[in-house]
């Protein structure tokens, strides 16, 4: 089966990345001023509406920020870019994966489920899905999980039955 690719002028294309830029404002300063690099095997960019989808074996970095997924959405309005949405396919094993330095002291906050929504200016993820979050040593699972990133507060939600939510909260280590 071919892919087709519709990309807007090289220019405008450009300028569209642009605006992915303050995305990650969360994590490192440094971040926003690294080039956002996306690879997958097929991008449709629409700038009527301010979408895009990137398809197959997408790959998106930006400073210390990965996003790995079968598929990823990207929406904007106003020139910014509002929602990202990393997505599996239904027959596929893996997850999608998110990954960021969080703070100066190296602190990752590492995701994975089937589904990641993360809503930019609320600075919010949603995990859907086998969803497991990881920040320093700690460890959240469930089916359902939302993080807000700039206050640190982690809602699970189990599938219910048998089914149960995990969390692991390591103690911080103390300095000799």
């Amino acid at each position: 089966m071919k892919t087709s690719r519709i990309l807007p002028t090289p220019l405008k294309f450009a300028f569209y990345l642009l605006t992915l830029l303050p995305v990650f404002s969360f994590a490192l300063e440094t971040d926003r001023d690294q080039p956002i690099r996306i690879q997958a095997d097929a991008a449709v960019v629409d700038e009527t509406d301010g979408s895009s989808v990137y398809r197959g074996n997408v790959v998106i970095t930006q400073g210390t920020l990965k996003v790995t997924a079968d598929e990823v959405e990207v929406f904007t309005a106003d020139s910014e870019v509002i929602q990202i949405i990393a997505l599996t396919d239904n027959d596929s094993e893996g997850l999608a994966h998110y990954q960021q330095q969080s703070n100066e002291n190296m602190d990752m906050v590492v995701a994975d489920a089937r589904k990641i929504t993360y809503l930019v200016q609320e600075e919010r993820l949603h995990l859907a899905g086998d969803a497991r979050l990881q920040q320093a040593q700690d460890v959240f699972t469930g089916q359902l999980l939302y993080y807000d990133l700039g206050r640190g507060i982690v809602n699970l939600k189990s599938s219910g039955g048998s089914d149960k939510v995990n969390v692991t909260i390591n103690p911080k280590k103390s300095s000799p």
